[in-house]
């Protein structure tokens, strides 16, 4: 039973960096992912993709989309079959766009279990 722990820096203009943790590694539905944004990421209109994966046997993703403040947060396996859990959370109205933001997502089971963002948890549509 080995843990899984990995960083990608700069996978964008707009992060930081992007981190999965998987406790075990026998059981790859369950751990977190860690998106961080640069200041001032969310002031941009564009939306902001944070991807991880590790084809066929795992995929996370976490798509911000600052205009509608919508949040799809995916996991599911990278084969091309459809997620197996799809939920999408909402971006608060007030935020201090100009400091680092990070969002915090956690799963188990296969399953989103929830979004935060700056330690907050994200109240889901």
């Amino acid at each position: 039973m080995g843990e899984i722990r990995h960083r990608q820096a700069e996978t964008s203009p707009e992060i930081e960096y992007a981190e999965i943790h998987i406790p075990d590694d026998q059981n790859l539905g369950c751990g977190t992912y860690r998106t961080v944004l640069k200041p001032n990421a969310l002031s941009k209109k564009e939306g902001i993709h944070s991807i991880m994966l590790n084809a066929p046997a795992f995929q996370i993703s976490v798509n911000i989309n600052v205009r509608t403040r919508e949040i799809p947060v995916l996991v599911g396996k990278a084969d091309g079959s459809d997620p197996r859990s799809r939920k999408t959370f909402i971006l608060p109205a007030e935020i201090d766009k100009s400091r680092a933001q990070t969002f915090v997502g956690t799963f188990e089971n296969w399953q989103i279990t929830g979004l935060a963002l700056n330690e907050m948890p994200l109240v889901e549509k």
